[in-house]
């Protein structure tokens, strides 16, 4: 965080979750890695790949059916949440660059100043509501993360020592290549083994997330200062003479404030000349484009796999053999939907903020314009119709209805799983 620390604290500032989680798995967007964080690295991969291999071993035992089908149920949406963390780590390593030049450019571009009543109002209100999304991801991941981890040695414990039973229990269904329940310290090395590989795995899974929505959320709200400053732009170009019917804005009660600036103040009264707000919008478009590139792959494989991953969750939930399993497979439920909505969210956040500038530049006082000023609102009308958006691998727009889609087809799974787990019974 320390080099976000010359931009303004209400930019950085969400962004401190999702780096937390990404430095957990010894991913840096901006410091360099030392030696001490590549040995790290080092060994956090080897912890991956292993813990990967021991639950893809465990699939031999599902087709030599010495595991059933309650057993695949728990065991694939495990497998998925841990590829799609891998999946999403790599990702955002062979983009450092690219997501680099992002948070600096939009970091640049942050305004605190020279903002309007409505603007600043506009501003606040979608921090406010980016601050609350991010703690409610937060600690609903966090809170069903440790309990999935730790639910399963408590269990043991219990049984152990209260009821005399010698069950021995683990988070994952993993295959190893030695007894892990010979004695208590193999036991409880083997518990950790596997809740540390999968918890970093998560941290890479929640980071990618949080750094995706964050920049998502700050985009929009710049298009959406963006479409006040176009709402209100001189109807003139730089080069032309002042109009004399200019518009008198000072009794508009948009500015009333006692505690505003008066060198913003001036700058309104006139309006922003209209070459800057194309400049920044075609910045805005720019880096937009930037976060879909970033992104848009991983963004196809969460659609993939969220269906499969709240299916199988749920199912376990709905056949679960106790309560405590019944009570990890409903947060894993909705720890899993949460991402998915959020996503979908602010998606169509964006489009509509970017799409907005269109309206804004059909409200200006064009029509006090000459006929450049006229052509030149057109272009901005025109590309606007064409709004900035995240995509599944640069084809399907993401929006509020792709995530009801994707409701509809879990439900669609979830109801054949079910039957088939009735008629196998």
């Amino acid at each position: 965080m320390e080099h976000l620390e010359k931009f303004p604290s209400e930019f950085s500032k969400p962004f401190a979750i999702s780096f937390n989680f990404l430095a957990k798995s010894n991913i840096s967007i901006h410091n360099k890695t030392s030696l001490c964080g590549k040995l790290r690295f080092l060994v956090l991969v080897t912890l991956y790949v292993t813990f990967y291999l021991s639950l893809f071993m465990s699939f031999q035992k599902v087709f030599t059916k010495e595991l059933g089908f309650y057993e695949l149920a728990n065991l694939l949406p495990i497998f998925i949440v841990a590829t799609q963390g891998a999946m999403k780590g790599a990702i955002i390593i062979l983009n450092l660059s690219k997501t680099k030049k992002v948070i600096d450019d939009l970091g640049t571009m942050w305004r605190r100043d020279g903002l309007t009543k409505i603007q600043r109002m506009k501003k606040n209100e979608m921090l406010k509501r980016l601050n609350l999304c991010n703690s409610v991801f937060y600690w609903m991941n966090i809170i069903g993360t440790w309990q999935y981890l730790l639910v399963p040695l408590f269990e043991t414990v219990f049984r152990t020592f209260l009821l005399e039973q010698d069950k021995l229990l683990f988070p994952f269904i993993c295959t190893l290549p030695f007894d892990p329940t010979q004695n208590w310290l193999v036991y409880l090395v083997t518990y950790f083994y596997e809740s540390y590989s999968m918890i970093h795995l998560i941290y890479m899974y929640l980071g990618v997330e949080f750094l995706m929505i964050t920049l998502c959320s700050h985009l929009a709200t710049e298009f959406e200062l963006l479409r006040e400053d176009m709402l209100h732009a001189k109807p003139i170009l730089r080069d032309n003479r002042y109009l004399t019917n200019k518009v008198n804005i000072k009794s508009n009660d948009r500015y009333e404030d006692e505690n505003f600036d008066n060198s913003a103040l001036n700058m309104i009264e006139e309006g922003p000349w209209i070459e800057d707000v194309i400049r920044r919008h075609q910045k805005l478009i720019t880096l937009s484009q930037f976060l879909n590139d970033i992104f848009n792959r991983m963004i196809f494989f969460n659609l993939l796999f969220a269906t499969i991953t709240i299916c199988f969750f749920g199912f376990v939930a709905r056949i679960a053999r106790g309560p405590t399993e019944m009570a990890n497979n409903f947060v894993g439920v909705v720890a899993s939907m949460i991402p998915i909505f959020n996503l979908c969210y602010y998606a169509e956040m964006l489009s509509a903020a970017s799409a907005g500038v269109a309206d804004s530049a059909y409200h200006n006082l064009w029509y006090n314009g000459d006929v450049r000023y006229q052509k030149t609102i057109i272009f901005i009308i025109l590309r606007s119709q064409r709004p900035c958006c995240l995509t599944s691998m640069g084809y399907t727009r993401v929006t509020l209805n792709t995530f009801t889609t994707v409701l509809s087809t879990t439900w669609s799974y979830f109801s054949l799983a079910i039957n088939v787990y009735d008629t196998d019974k």
